[in-house]
């Protein structure tokens, strides 16, 4: 059934509760369906700008490519809606359940997704520019080439989530949960993500340039070939990292811990390792110029093949590291 004309709220839900359910390009403007029972509802193409659907439930409802510019969602239950190329500019889905819902190539341009549950939800391609995903559960979800720059994802729950080739340059990803989040690829310059823990993480061929990750914990986690120049590493957790072929020009590794990590081959020129633990770190054909290394821990690291200036090791703990040329150093004072 195609309506095309616009629907009194009223007349929309006396037809639904005697069991229609097509309402497919239905035009409602600033209608009311506050705590309103829409479960399984065709709203397909349909023009609801300003709606309100607060409380609503909305299961398993059909709204793709609707006109939903700022409709209020808030503590909506839309468990596996489907919302693809759906238009939720600014629209407020506030404690909004999402789970399993379909949101592939939706905008959400400034949309208030605070604390919102969208666990296994679908986001392939959405645009979030500017949205806001503070405290937002997104555990398990799919958010593959979607466009998430400058948005605000503070205390966001990404655990395990699919977040290859996004967007998500100037992101507030600060003290977020992405334990083994696959990220590769993806474009991080310039994000805040001090205090997150990205825990085995996976972070291949990321663009990280600039980024804030002071205090972040990145145990175990994958930056093989990522783009770290001029990121704050600051007091980072990096114990048993992957960093094998990075770029960490200038970077502010002040504290960190790197203790049983891989640099194979990375580039660490003028970058600040002072009081860095590299215990037992693989330094192995690792570029050193420049890099400030004073006071920090080198106790039983590889550096064979390493190319650095003496003078970088001053004040240095090397007990039993393994020189650039294969000899076993010591303290250099």
């Amino acid at each position: 059934m195609s309506n095309n004309k616009v629907l009194r709220p009223s007349h929309l839900v006396s037809q639904y509760k005697q069991g229609q359910r097509d309402f497919q390009e239905t035009k409602l403007y600033q209608a009311n369906f506050q705590k309103v029972n829409l479960n399984r509802i065709n709203l397909s193409r349909a023009v609801l700008q300003q709606g309100n659907f607060r409380q609503g439930t909305l299961i398993g409802a059909n709204l793709r490519e609707s006109d939903l510019e700022k409709c209020d969602f808030s503590h909506a239950q839309l468990v596996e809606a489907t919302l693809s190329q759906a238009n939720l500019s600014r629209a407020i889905l506030l404690q909004a359940d999402l789970s399993g819902a379909i949101l592939s190539g939706t905008v959400l341009k400034r949309a208030n997704l605070s604390c919102a549950c969208l666990i296994g939800s679908s986001l392939i391609f959405a645009q979030l520019f500017k949205a806001n995903l503070t405290g937002a559960d997104l555990t398990g979800a799919t958010l593959t080439h979607a466009m998430l720059s400058k948005a605000n994802l503070s205390g966001a729950v990404l655990r395990r989530c699919i977040i290859s080739d996004a967007n998500l340059k100037g992101a507030n990803l600060k003290q977020a949960n992405l334990v083994r989040a696959h990220i590769g690829r993806s474009n991080l310059q310039e994000a805040n993500l001090s205090g997150a823990n990205l825990s085995f993480a996976d972070l291949r061929g990321c663009n990280l340039k600039g980024a804030n990750l002071s205090g972040a914990n990145l145990e175990g986690v994958n930056l093989t070939a990522a783009d770290l120049t001029l990121a704050n590493l600051s007091e980072a957790n990096l114990r048993g990292a992957d960093l094998s072929k990075a770029n960490l020009e200038r970077a502010n590794l002040t504290l960190a811990n790197l203790e049983g990590c891989n640099l194979l081959g990375a580039n660490l020129c003028d970058a600040d390792l002072s009081r860095a633990n590299l215990h037992q770190a693989g330094l192995l054909l690792t570029y050193l110029v420049g890099t400030k290394l004073k006071k920090a821990n080198l106790n039983q690291a590889n550096l064979i093949g390493a190319i650095l200036n003496e003078n970088n090791l001053i004040s240095a703990s090397l007990e039993e590291t393994i020189m650039p040329n294969g000899s076993r150093g010591k303290m250099i004072s």
